[in-house]
């Protein structure tokens, strides 16, 4: 468990030059990791960790939001590393806010079990809703009040192909368990096995060559899609790069063994049958991935830069038209400009949670930031008049401040 006061989620803000329209500072935050049990892509049950941020205090029914992370090879960058990891920021931000937030690992990362399935539309899916399922109760448990029942969803990279498969199968298969409210995909590869595939097949040098043999080693072991990894890989590839998806490296690191080409670790037969065979295991499944094929009943902002060096720009498009040509209402692509994934990650996320919020019945507190001469001044109780918790509907109440100063106050509708 992590917390972080309210003068702690504004140190956040100042030190990593957060937008102060990202969201108000509301409430403080308790950050949890959280082990749960979740289907595998063979239907047995299996460990998977996650993370869940409240917003300590709140006396209201609130939202709820889940992020989906982007690419992560090493264990310690997975949200459940509460405190800790770079999912913390998002986490923050949005319960300070006033939403009850979830952020699966996805199976395999974090404390999960085995390699982790990367780039699997089925179990992004499932492990994002079994922990949004138990989110609700464990946030009713710690807060004591239940959510309003409305469901957001927003990622990034990975992320955004996860939010897709999500949206996806909920509407499909959970529609009388969850509604969703709004989701926003950014920047995700929701056509495997055409745009994203054709950018990695193109013999040009790519910004993560790392990414190929991670989908790879977490497709054979779902599909099967090599007999023996020497006759898939040439040396000295097959030797030692399975063991740096054991969750111990970081992507860079990974990216540093290999060369900028990402083919170029395949064995040529193994390659060419992949090109020239329609069912090629492989093909197939990038096929059974794709994320786009469905219409949306919710609505949705897909945002994607067009400068994407890591993810086809192209790919948010298809996804679109389809959506469009199909009968789908209430969904919007947003190019957020000549920028590259990096470069892009920052915009797009900043712009999904705020048109997030345009959607979100956000409980208004009684406890505000206020600032004096000598700096910040925090509120850190409210009491009616004889000592008691302030009750909503009381209009008469004291402020007590972190310096020990109180202020009486009547507050209106």
């Amino acid at each position: 468990m992590a917390t972080w006061s309210l003068d702690e989620v504004s140190d956040l803000y100042d030190e990593f030059g957060i937008p102060e329209s990202a969201s108000q500072i509301n409430y403080p935050v308790d950050g949890y990791k959280i082990l749960y049990m979740t289907p595998d892509y063979n239907g047995e049950l299996t460990i998977c960790s996650g993370a869940i941020f409240l917003p300590a205090g709140i006396n209201c029914p609130p939202p709820l939001i889940s992020w989906q992370h982007g690419t992560e090879s090493n264990d310690e960058g997975a949200p459940s590393n509460v405190g800790n990891s770079y999912n913390d920021l998002i986490g923050v931000v949005c319960a300070s806010g006033g939403y009850i937030v979830t952020m699966s690992d996805f199976i395999g990362l974090g404390e999960g079990e085995g390699i982790h399935n990367y780039m699997h539309a089925q179990t992004e899916a499932t492990a994002t809703i079994d922990l949004i399922m138990y989110g609700k109760e464990f946030a009713n448990d710690m807060l004591g009040t239940p959510t309003n029942d409305q469901l957001f969803l927003f990622g990034y990279s990975q992320g955004g192909h996860a939010t897709m498969a999500t949206v996806k199968e909920i509407e499909a298969n959970y529609s009388e368990e969850l509604t969703i409210t709004a989701s926003a995909p950014m920047a995700g590869p929701y056509s495997m096995s055409e745009i994203q595939s054709e950018m990695l097949e193109s013999g040009l040098p790519y910004p993560n060559p790392g990414y190929l043999p991670y989908l790879i080693f977490s497709y054979n072991k779902i599909y099967n899609i090599y007999d023996d990894i020497n006759d898939a890989l040439i040396s000295p590839y097959n030797t030692f790069l399975y063991d740096m998806y054991d969750g111990s490296y970081d992507m860079w690191e990974i990216n540093n063994t290999l060369p900028s080409t990402p083919i170029d670790i395949f064995q040529e037969d193994y390659y060419q049958e992949y090109l020239n065979n329609n069912n090629h295991p492989l093909r197939l499944a990038l096929i059974d991935n794709d994320v786009y094929d469905f219409v949306p009943q919710s609505p949705m902002r897909l945002i994607h830069c067009s400068g994407d060096d890591n993810v086809a720009y192209e790919s948010s498009e298809l996804a679109y038209n389809y959506f469009i040509t199909n009968g789908a209402e209430n969904i919007e692509l947003i190019d957020g400009g000549n920028f590259n994934h990096e470069q892009c990650a920052s915009l797009a996320i900043l712009g999904g949670k705020l048109w997030i919020d345009t959607y979100a019945e956000l409980c208004q507190p009684s406890q505000v930031i206020e600032l004096n001469d000598q700096g910040k001044k925090t509120i850190i109780k409210t009491i009616d008049l004889i000592g008691r918790k302030n009750q909503k509907d009381n209009p008469f109440l004291i402020n007590i401040y972190s310096d020990g100063s109180y202020q009486k106050k009547f507050q209106t509708n």
